[in-house]
């Protein structure tokens, strides 16, 4: 099964290289370019054909792909080549990649809302993730003292959960370490259940054979569901990927603010194991790591540093304004040593990924 699933992964990063070169090759068609090679993947071919002198390729290594115009590595070679076209049609060309993944993630967001429906995850005030009591040990201390399942934990025995970090680990430490230092006779928990604020005393949690404190409890994220029709689902598309955007520019800002870990960015490996993990988890999961990624493939490309296209369509606006191109050696110079950097930064990210793998990270 778990080869089925691999399979997926690779069909899923392989459909998203497919898209976005396939907006740089449609642009590049409309416009009167002169294409010379349609590749999905690098490496040696295992699937390639010649059609009207453009090269259409499947090569063994599906983690990037290529649209390659003629002349577009040189200062202007004759009136076809790609840097003799006007600068406006270059940005459409060089733009057409990242914007159709943005259009495949809204087309994504649609049909996820459409078929599953709109899923938010049940937050505290805060906007943190409420840690919700999953189920009860039959028999067990929780249970016979009244605590019951989907119930929100506000507070542990006074300890404020809802404060105890912003993630899923912090909270739920912090509820394990109030449990471990409470009372042998009981503790109070404080919950949300439905609209209404209760206490309850959970009694007699000392167990003798652990030697420690044990309630009976599992915890978790709880989310709900609103059906969506078709009106809401064409609206809520836009809304969903803003969302993405946002989270991803805040963790972009809060990683130059506090500093960038191992982890923070994921390579190839770990995009593979997590698309791997949601596949599993069903369709809704499967659609929504498409939308990711998809996502994030358009808003990287758009960087601004060469050889993104965000870099090309940096230095064609350039042109644009200007009226004349930065000189072609002042752009392979920049693109050499931003080729460089993305290698060194996929080295890194490579390194944390396999770590995270066999750390169980993505599982």
């Amino acid at each position: 099964m778990s080869i089925l699933y691999f399979l997926i992964a690779l069909l899923v990063l392989a459909l998203m290289i497919f898209i976005h070169e396939l907006g740089h090759y449609t642009a590049g068609r409309l416009l009167g370019f002169k294409i010379l090679d349609f590749s999905i993947g690098f490496g040696p071919a295992i699937f390639q054909f010649k059609k009207k002198d453009i090269n259409y390729a499947l090569r063994a290594i599906p983690l990037g792909g290529a649209c390659r115009f003629y002349g577009e590595e040189d200062d202007p070679i004759d009136a076809v080549s790609f840097n003799s076209q006007k600068a406006w049609k270059r940005l459409i060309v060089i733009f057409a990649g990242p914007f159709m993944n943005f259009v495949l993630a809204y087309v994504l967001s649609v049909l996820m809302l459409l078929c599953f429906g709109n899923r938010e995850t049940v937050c505290y005030g805060n906007g943190d993730y409420a840690i919700t009591v999953n189920s009860v040990v039959e028999g067990g201390p929780a249970q016979r003292s009244g605590v019951m399942p989907e119930d929100i934990l506000l507070f542990v025995n006074g300890a404020d959960i809802e404060n105890a970090g912003s993630s899923f680990d912090e909270k739920t430490a912090a509820i394990s370490k109030a449990i471990k230092e409470a009372p042998h006779e009981g503790i109070t928990l404080t919950v949300l259940r439905g609209e209404d604020t209760i206490d309850v005393f959970v009694s007699d949690i000392y167990n003798e054979a652990e030697n420690s404190n044990f309630l009976g409890i599992t915890m978790g994220i709880t989310e709900y569901c609103e059906r969506c029709g078709l009106g809401a689902s064409l609206k809520g598309g836009f809304g969903f990927m803003e969302k993405i955007v946002k989270t991803t520019f805040e963790a972009i800002a809060n990683g130059f603010r506090n500093g960038f870990n191992q982890g923070d960015f994921s390579g190839p490996v770990a995009t593979i194991a997590i698309t791997m993990k949601m596949a599993s988890m069903g369709g809704y999961y499967l659609l929504l790591i498409m939308i990711l990624i998809s996502m994030s493939l358009g808003i990287m490309n758009l960087l601004p540093i060469l050889p993104m296209d965000g870099g090309h369509l940096l230095f064609d606006t350039i042109e644009l304004i200007f009226g004349k191109p930065v000189p072609r050696s002042i752009q392979n110079t920049l693109s050499m040593i931003g080729f460089g950097l993305l290698i060194l930064l996929m080295i890194y990210v490579t390194i944390g990924d396999v770590r995270g793998l066999f750390n169980g990270m993505f599982s």
